[in-house]
């Protein structure tokens, strides 16, 4: 029944292998067999419309009606089956033209292309250094602020002297800087949003 040089146990190796290999195949093929092709939902783009434009009425046209205005018409009897026809009466007083002052017209505000620099004198963690810095160089006569505007603790703050517009005009604020703190400091991009 057994042939020379197979064992039992690479009979049951194969057999192992074999049911594994079964095992796989089912696992990958029937869930595709038994669900088929599966729909996929698009969702389609709405083009975003563009934005209406709003005509401003002309107010030098508009008239407006005053509540004098209106039609009188005698009392009728329900009760009273023949027809009276009686002129109706309109009392009308002046039609009263509203002229007003047109919508200003609001023109957008053309951003500055203008760089602006500061001198960036130092960071410190400790927030008391911080406002003692910031103190020391405004009794000196410098424009100084720290980012953040109130220092905390445990972050890095920083002192500026600026900002300025020109950097010849910050250049020239160093040598002062550097005497009176021994400390020049270095020029940099004014980022106001930082």
């Amino acid at each position: 029944m057994f042939e020379k040089g197979f064992n039992v146990s690479d009979q049951i190796k194969n057999r192992v292998v074999g049911a594994i290999v079964l095992f796989t195949l089912a696992i990958i093929f029937l869930p595709k067999i038994f669900d088929g092709e599966k729909e996929t939902q698009r969702r389609e783009f709405v083009a975003i419309p563009k934005k209406p434009v709003h005509q401003v009425p002309n107010m030098a046209k508009v008239v407006a009606k005053s509540p004098e205005t209106a039609q009188i018409s005698p009392p009728v009897d329900i009760n009273n089956k023949a027809t009276v026809k009686t002129p109706v009466k309109t009392v009308e007083k002046e039609k009263i033209a509203v002229k007003s002052k047109p919508a200003p017209v609001v023109v957008p505000k053309k951003s500055i292309n203008a760089q602006a620099w500061v001198i960036k004198m130092g960071s410190f963690g400790n927030p008391n250094n911080v406002k003692a810095f910031v103190l020391k160089l405004r009794k000196k006569g410098f424009t100084a602020f720290s980012v953040p505007t109130v220092p905390k603790a445990g972050i890095v703050n920083k002192v500026y002297v600026g900002p300025e517009l020109k950097k010849n005009a910050l250049v020239k604020l160093q040598p002062k800087l550097k005497q009176a703190f021994n400390e020049s400091g270095v020029i940099v991009k004014y980022k106001p949003l930082q």
